[in-house]
């Protein structure tokens, strides 16, 4: 059975899983152990999905086409700080950082605890978000086909020129988008811009080393999402957080 992708991004060395830097989510007061419903692997059509805790206790989903000829593939990880993390592998080669890709996108508040459904008798795959929003899956291809708050499309093509192949064109409610980057986590960039967008579309870029603690090769946010709340109104002004 395929070593699930969450598993392979935080719990493995780099150079386990085609070199993409480690994320660690780390998040004082975000659902621990006890309030992570293990699934253990089950497929559904060309996707199998799982879910579990991290060593660190926080919530991580799972989501990973079966297919994955020649390693060519786009896979979501779900964690338990507000973070969809897209994964995109390009081929075949250990240690190559232009064979894999990260597009990263967080959702708030994170209210409600990670929940992965998958319904055998419906044919259904469905992602509970930390905001309390779901996101569905095609089961053929294990690709997002649509998301109960917002509006998404989806490239068919797996190719870096996608810069991932995801893009939210719309939600009801704040989200982070961090970006797009070659070989290792865009928010693991402390110098690189990540944007905010609020539910009327309002945009408010900023520097990565203002929303993010770097340590030891490592990364987490730095705000409980009241705190988030009120560093907005002082440095994105024109948002409306919504919380």
């Amino acid at each position: 059975m395929r070593i699930s992708l969450a598993l392979a991004l935080l719990a493995l060395p780099l150079s386990s899983f085609a070199s993409l830097r480690k994320y660690h989510p780390a998040f004082s007061g975000l659902a621990s152990s006890s309030a992570c419903p293990r699934v253990n692997p089950v497929h559904i059509g060309g996707t199998q999905g799982y879910a579990d805790a991290l060593g660190s206790g926080k919530c991580f989903v799972s989501i990973d086409p079966i297919d994955t000829a020649g390693l060519v593939y786009r896979s979501y990880a779900f964690f338990g700080d507000g973070l969809m993390m897209v994964f995109s592998s390009y081929g075949d080669g250990e240690d190559n950082p232009n064979l894999t890709s990260a597009r990263e996108f967080f959702f708030f508040p994170r209210r409600a605890a990670l929940e992965l459904t998958m319904d055998q008798a419906a044919g259904a795959v469905t992602v509970r978000l930390n905001d309390g929003g779901r996101v569905y899956f095609d089961p053929a291809t294990a690709q997002i086909k649509a998301l109960e708050r917002g509006s998404v499309t989806v490239s068919p093509r797996v190719d870096p020129a996608e810069r991932g192949g995801v893009e939210i064109t719309g939600y009801s409610g704040l989200v982070l988008d961090a970006g797009f980057r070659m070989g290792e986590s865009p928010s693991g960039r402390p110098n690189a811009d990540s944007t905010f967008r609020d539910a009327q579309g309002r945009l408010c870029t900023v520097k990565n080393n203002e929303l993010f603690a770097y340590a030891n090769g490592d990364h987490e946010l730095k705000f409980t999402d009241a705190q988030l709340s009120a560093w907005l109104k002082v440095r994105c002004p024109s948002l409306a957080p919504g919380f």
